[in-house]
């Protein structure tokens, strides 16, 4: 009887080593996912490796399928963090976000808008003073947008809505 539960309890211990939470991206990041964050860490953060950043028209040169997907799975690992935004946690996020020097959403894989955080709008429906925003809605084609973040990303729902932070 001892055996058994010495073995079982192994197995328990064992089974227990790895946090469920924690997913291996590659071997230079790890993300992990608590509280509608998703917190990325990588050895080397180069942002200019994502054109976006550095100017938001060269996200129509993009030749791939779905240029917001590609900006999403490029992102994801070089960011230094990502927020996954509800209404709840707008202004914290908005909050956050004014300690970095890039602050992008996106929303699902056809809205992405680069933030300008030094001019915000009070928003009835976010409860927040949503800032500036320029970027693109993809309707077949890439659309450009000049507004405010609210007006282009729509009405808080279940949609995914991502701050990327650089």
């Amino acid at each position: 009887m001892k055996r058994i539960t010495m073995a079982l309890i192994c197995i328990l211990i064992l089974g227990c080593k790895e946090d469920p939470k924690a997913k291996k991206l590659d071997n230079n990041s790890k993300t992990e996912t608590t509280n509608n964050t998703v917190k990325t860490a990588k050895k080397s953060t180069n942002t200019t490796s994502i054109a976006f950043l550095e100017n938001i028209k060269n996200l129509e040169k993009d030749t791939s399928n779905n240029p917001i997907d590609s900006f999403k799975k490029e992102a994801t690992p070089i960011a230094k963090k990502v927020i996954n935004i509800t209404k709840t946690n707008i202004k914290d996020a908005l909050t956050t976000a004014k300690n970095f020097k890039h602050a992008v959403i996106t929303v699902e894989d056809h809205t992405i808008v680069t933030l300008d955080l030094e001019d915000c709008k009070p928003s009835g429906a976010w409860g927040a003073c949503m800032p500036k925003a320029e970027g693109y809605i993809k309707k077949g084609t890439l659309q450009y947008q000049n507004d405010y973040a609210n007006n282009i990303i729509g009405l808080p729902d279940g949609q995914e809505r991502l701050l990327f932070l650089f």
